[in-house]
Order: structure tokens, then sequence, then C-alpha cells
């Protein structure tokens, strides 16, 4: 079975009370089903991109009532459509108390398997205080939490051109977090969670051998002229240890970043993802990346299905 995890569908109703502009094959399921038959993608996880994210931007917008509507939307079509679709819930993970019942609903009525986020809440990293209740949440019902860019990033007033918000700066905003959170001691102290970075987790995968290194001689550089202090410990295990405890997708159209991810932090952690409508692209082309990333039989199985099944406890 072939599961493409980053797969986009929006509630038509919803981006209209929010003024989320979004084009039209993201709104239209029928179309979605018909794409789906043919792409030979056996199964998707369908998420809602953006909307929390203008949404929480709004005063006069119930945020909660946003996630529940759009919550509701998804579980209906999971009912219609029980054999190609999983579908994850929005949530705000700075929302608190109201949000929190709302995402047990989700869950526990709905049939929903996580939340799709951003890389910030509440104006932070989800590294921060103000999500830990919401990922204590996710621990506590085995929701697998989907962290897919926002519109924004850091630095974007320097990526007027070329659309480079969208090709360098959102990547980076994802490689920022992946260090801040395996640096957090969040994958120790909520061994179970369920975390899953968009877009290879930016390009931490290619990072990853620098800050290890710079993890094991923390302590041997003396802060002073160039050099700050380096912050608290918070892992036990090392900096590889935390990273290879999150899951990223292959969205990133390159065969070899797709083999690095595989090398750094194991088959298993790795997943098929498209994010198919908004990029003009036939999703077996994502296919025949992972098939082209040269790994075994057994590496390529894992990540084109046998992972997502796994991690989203698909039955069948």
């Amino acid at each position: 079975m072939i599961v493409d995890v980053h797969r986009h569908l929006n509630d038509r109703a919803r981006c209209e009370r929010v003024g989320v502009g979004l084009p039209p094959n993201m709104l239209d399921p029928e179309a979605l089903v018909e794409e789906q038959e043919r792409s030979g993608i056996d199964r998707s996880v369908i998420s809602g991109p953006r909307m929390m994210d203008v949404a929480v931007g709004k005063p006069d917008i119930d945020t909660t009532d946003i996630a529940l509507r759009y919550n509701e939307f998804a579980a209906g079509l999971l009912q219609r459509h029980p054999d190609s679709f999983v579908a994850l819930g929005l949530a705000d993970p700075a929302g608190g108390d109201a949000m929190h019942r709302t995402m047990e609903r989700a869950v526990r009525e709905f049939g929903l398997k996580g939340f799709i986020v951003s890389p910030t809440a509440g104006g932070e990293f989800l590294d921060s205080a103000v999500a830990r209740p919401f990922f204590e949440l996710c621990h506590e019902l085995g929701a697998v939490v989907f962290v897919h860019s926002s519109d924004s990033c850091l630095a974007a007033e320097h990526m007027p051109d070329f659309r480079l918000v969208e090709l360098v700066g959102r990547p980076n905003d994802m490689t920022i977090l992946a260090a801040r959170l395996a640096f957090s001691g969040l994958m120790e102290s909520l061994p179970e969670l369920k975390l899953l970075l968009g877009r290879l987790g930016g390009a931490i995968t290619l990072y990853a051998g620098r800050i290890q290194q710079g993890w094991e001689v923390r302590h041997s550089r003396k802060p002073g002229p160039g050099v700050p202090a380096w912050g608290p410990d918070n892992i036990e295990g090392s900096f590889l240890d935390q990273l290879r405890c999150i899951h990223v997708d292959t969205q990133t159209f390159h065969p070899p970043a797709i083999a690095c991810a595989v090398a750094t932090m194991g088959a298993e952690r790795v997943l098929l993802g498209t994010d198919y409508p908004p990029v003009p692209r036939d999703r077996a082309a994502s296919v025949a990346d992972v098939r082209e990333a040269g790994l075994t039989a057994a590496e390529t199985g894992l990540v084109l299905g046998g992972n997502a099944r796994r991690l989203f406890e698909m039955e069948n």
C-alpha cells in the first residue's frame, strides 16, 4: 500500500468565514477522490493548512469553533470514503482548555488521527511552554502532530522575489523548529509522542552531523567573543537520539535528500509526502523520488507506506 501523508483539502465554508483564499482544487472533495483513483496512491492523509494561522490573527473569530467545524467536515469525508482517506483535524497549540476539549472530540468521537499545526503558536516556536499542554494531550490521545509550514517565516522581508519565502524561508523555519524540539527534551519526556515534520524537517538532516558535534563539545568551549553560552542541558541522550524520535515526510522533490534523511534518521522515520494539490506536480513523480533514492526494497516499502500505516494506526 502506498500512503501519502501530506495531502490537502480545506472546508470551503470555513475558508470563507476566516477569509482564506485557496485554489479551487483544494476545496473540492470530489475532485480529490477522482485524482486519488488515478494517482496510483492507495490512501492519503488529508489536512487543512493556513486556516488556523489566519483565524488566530482575527479577534472576531472563535478559533475553537473553526476547529470544531473543520473537524466535523473531515469526519464527514472519512464516512464517505473510509478506504481512501485518513484525516487530521485543526488545532491551535496555544488555544487553551476549550481547544483541548475540541481536540478530544476530534480523536475520540470523529475518528481523526491527529492535528495539523504550524511551527509557531502564540508567537513562539512549538518547543515553548505555551505548547506543552497541547503536546501532552496529543501524547495521551495517541494523536499525530503534523507540523506544516505557515505562510510567514523568519527573515521574510529579505525574500520578496522568486517565491523564496515558500522555497527557502519556510523550510528554514522547520529546520530551526526541529533543532529546538530535539534540544527541548520533549521527546524524552513524552516518549510515545507522534511527531511528523513536513518538508523533510527542512534541512535538519543535512545539518545533523554539525549539530551533533556542537552538542558533544558544548561544554569544552567557554563562552566569549563569538561563542555564546550553550544554554540548559534538557536531554539525557544525544541530539541525534532526540532527532531520531521524530518523523519527517519526503516533500523535497530531491532523491539525494531523501537518501540523506533515511541514512540520518533511519528508514522507519521517513514517510511519503507530496503536498498535493497546491504544489502542481504529479504525485507519481513524488513516488518516483523515493524509488530513485537508492534505498533497499525494504526501506522503500517503509517510506512509501509501511511507516504511515504504523504511525496513523491504519487497520487495513
